[in-house]
């Protein structure tokens, strides 16, 4: 039994290396992701005060 768990705490010591660039790789996705929505809520929001259609209100 001990050496279960021996096993998984070596194979938890081998991930921890890897956890920085891949936390760094979250960050960055999280990053992009708002960037983009606020960008497109920016542009549709233009677009809408120009007179453009605000499919975004339509009721099904």
């Amino acid at each position: 039994m001990t050496a279960i768990f021996n096993g998984i705490a070596t194979a938890a010591e081998s991930i921890f290396p890897l956890l920085p660039s891949f936390g760094d790789l979250v960050n960055w996705f999280f990053g992009l992701t708002i960037t983009v929505g606020v960008i497109y809520w920016l542009w549709y929001d233009a677009k809408v005060k120009r007179g453009g259609d605000n499919y975004m209100a339509k009721k099904g």
